[in-house]
């Protein structure tokens, strides 16, 4: 039979309220006997019942997560850092790159106290049954929905790495991108760049990345490449772009100063010096699950969060 709080308590020589707040870590109990319990409780290999202890407080402390796909550095670290971000509240996260409809109802059948979602346009939007049901908080672009959510700017972002870019003398500016998409979040930086690089009579050409991934970018970049050099001034619609860019020029015959959005530490770690330009991620992942967790407690709605991006020169 399983080993309860009961049988852990009895073990200990202490009551069951002892025991209760040892394993969840409460100060009222002192540092050596919660140590003693602690390890007496695993030993014991005793395995909370997250199920009845939600019966009790009606929260579940799980937070369902519907991500596009972790095939990509910088999603899979955004991921991460998300993910630190829910345990430091004492929230588990529940994964799902399954369909949006699909996923979110299961969530909510799951008992999840809240969803986060990746927001990529209207394709993206949750089905009423489910934000009128459970707290939504998603992070993409500022657009009109019916649940928060995080905008990271992407505008301002490509208008500073711009901008940074003309600063240096720079006049021919490549934006390597996902130029043929309904993704919102990769919609809005091509637009920046087309408008800003129009309104100020900027030289600039939108190359196709065809996808997001390293390997598309990479192969992409070849074939232009076998035509054409690169501008002196490279701007990357991410950080999966830019390593595949990077992978396809030869730096011998170009060596363009390159801004990369994402603003992830991995730039950092890149034998070619890149410039990092975005809302640092944990950034990101502190609002979005401090904004959720707001709304799971007293149910304060504000509609767009608005996050400012950093240039990291």
């Amino acid at each position: 039979m399983a080993v309860t709080l009961k049988d852990v308590a009895k073990a200990c020589g202490v009551s069951y309220s002892t025991v209760s707040k040892a394993l969840k870590n409460s100060p009222l109990v002192k540092p050596n006997t919660k140590s003693y319990i602690q390890q007496k409780a695993a030993e014991m290999n005793y395995i909370p019942n997250h199920s009845a202890r939600a019966l009790v407080s009606k929260r579940s402390n799980t937070i369902g997560l519907i991500w596009p796909s972790v095939d990509r550095v910088a999603v899979t670290h955004l991921v991460s850092e998300i993910n630190e971000a829910l345990k430091s509240l004492g929230y588990v996260m529940i994964l799902s790159i399954d369909d949006i409809a699909v996923a979110s109802k299961k969530f909510l059948e799951f008992g999840c106290d809240g969803i986060i979602i990746f927001d990529e346009g209207p394709s993206t939007n949750l089905p009423a049954d489910v934000y009128q049901n459970i707290p939504v908080v998603a992070y993409g672009v500022d657009r009109e929905i019916d649940y928060p959510i995080i905008n990271v700017n992407h505008n301002k972002a490509m208008i500073m790495a711009i901008e940074s870019l003309l600063a240096k003398g720079v006049k021919q500016i490549d934006y390597i991108g996902d130029i043929n998409t309904t993704d919102s979040r990769q919609v809005a930086k091509k637009n920046a760049i087309v408008d800003y690089c129009q309104q100020h009579h900027i030289y600039y050409r939108l190359i196709d990345s065809q996808g997001l991934s390293a390997l598309e970018t990479e192969s992409a970049v070849k074939n232009f490449y076998a035509q054409h050099d690169l501008a002196p001034g490279v701007i990357c619609g991410s950080y999966d772009i830019t390593i595949g860019t990077l992978n396809a020029i030869d730096l011998d015959r170009n060596q363009p100063i390159i801004y990369s959005y994402d603003n992830i530490p991995h730039i950092t770690k890149l034998d070619y010096p890149v410039h990092a330009i975005g809302v640092p991620t944990a950034e990101i992942a502190n609002k979005v699950v401090n904004v959720l967790d707001q709304v799971i407690s007293d149910g304060t709605i504000q509609n767009i969060y608005n996050l400012e991006p950093q240039l990291n020169e």
